[in-house]
């Protein structure tokens, strides 16, 4: 009988600490559970996905010191980076759909020199970040690239000239066209990377003025710039394809919209890299819809606001929390945070006052 009575006290003692136990593991779940929901929390939601806190923080840590250097305004800057991170993962996701889902040599190559670099990993965690989190969006921020490219490269001519013409006012025609150009270029840049002085630009100027004479009296423009160009173009013979869409420094461009075919500008240009002789072999009407920059600026303004057609929505609350959480620095009131892009006033007064937000 006390046998008896002793082993079932052991077996209810047993129970009991299971009992205990199988507690304390659903109070532990629940309680990461509630951390990892913090984490994965989204911000915004759109129709196929989110942006997550955790992805946001990234996005922030890599963007709001960039956007407040480029003069946005402070009440708008969190929401710019929720609308680039929900552009992103739509992009990403449209890319690999269409296929784009492995990286190439170059970009892994590129991945690994940054994060297989233990100085730039201790870096980024230094600087607070989470290193699988910023590798998985670098990663996709290369599959995004890839793809934009390759819709730059397929996009339909009459709708890359028609986003062209778009860009300028109603009585404004934009010049379409494509600027076969020759130049040699005589650097104020040293060896040394040094910039020169007053008076070695002079002597520059002498040399370059002598090798303008020479291209004047029909020696051969290109053996010319590949004997003395300091430009990267002087193993082509100094071929440079100007379009005239402000990616061209302005000296350059407006020396070469005076040429006629086949002319030598009659004078020296200069410009912040240097002494430019140039040379205008053609120009071509409509060409410029083959212009790379203009390609890539109408495939990303195309994506501009794709977000908004994709069921965008802010979840204001956890949004303007985890601003708070981010950057109590900049933001200690939840109502100076934008949650629609348009700008608050005053957004840099009473930054000392308590979030209205628990």
């Amino acid at each position: 009988m006390n046998s008896k009575t002793t082993k079932l006290k052991a077996g209810n003692e047993n129970s009991v600490i299971i009992v205990i136990l199988a507690i304390l593991l659903v109070v532990v779940i629940a309680i990461v559970g509630v951390y990892v929901a913090k984490d994965n929390r989204g911000l915004a939601t759109f129709d196929g996905g989110s942006v997550t806190k955790a992805e946001y923080e990234v996005y922030y840590k890599m963007f709001s010191t960039w956007l407040s250097y480029y003069g946005y305004d402070k009440s708008v800057i969190p929401y710019e980076i929720l609308v680039k991170a929900a552009q992103d993962e739509l992009i990403v996701n449209e890319a690999k759909a269409a296929g784009f889902t492995t990286l190439s040599d170059k970009d892994n190559e590129e991945l690994e020199s940054i994060f297989g670099n233990e100085d730039s990993v201790k870096n980024f965690q230094d600087m607070g970040y989470d290193i699988d989190k910023l590798k998985e969006i670098y990663t996709r921020d290369y599959l995004m690239q890839d793809y934009l490219e390759k819709l730059a490269v397929d996009a339909n001519d009459d709708d890359v000239k028609a986003y062209i013409e778009s860009t300028y006012g109603e009585d404004e025609k934009p010049d379409l066209y494509e600027y076969d150009t020759s130049h040699i270029l005589f650097s104020f840049t040293k060896d040394d990377n040094t910039t020169m002085s007053d008076d070695e630009k002079a002597e520059l100027k002498k040399k370059a003025q002598e090798v303008l004479n020479r291209a004047k009296n029909g020696e051969d423009f290109a053996e010319l710039a590949k004997e003395f160009s300091d430009d990267t173009t002087a193993s082509e013979g100094g071929k440079f394809t100007m379009y005239d869409d402000g990616y061209t420094v302005t000296e350059y461009a407006d020396a070469v919209k005076k040429l006629k075919k086949g002319e030598i500008c009659s004078e020296l240009v200069e410009t912040t890299y240097g002494y430019h002789i140039i040379k205008l072999n053609d120009k071509i009407d409509g060409e410029r819809v083959k212009n790379s920059h203009d390609r890539s600026d109408y495939v990303s303004n195309t994506y501009l606001n794709v977000h908004l057609e994709k069921g965008f929505k802010v979840n204001e609350k956890e949004f303007r929390k985890a601003v708070l959480e981010l950057d109590p620095d900049n933001y200690s009131d939840s109502s100076k945070i934008s949650c629609d892009g348009t700008a608050i006033e005053d957004s840099s007064s009473d930054t000392d006052s308590e979030s209205t937000e628990e």
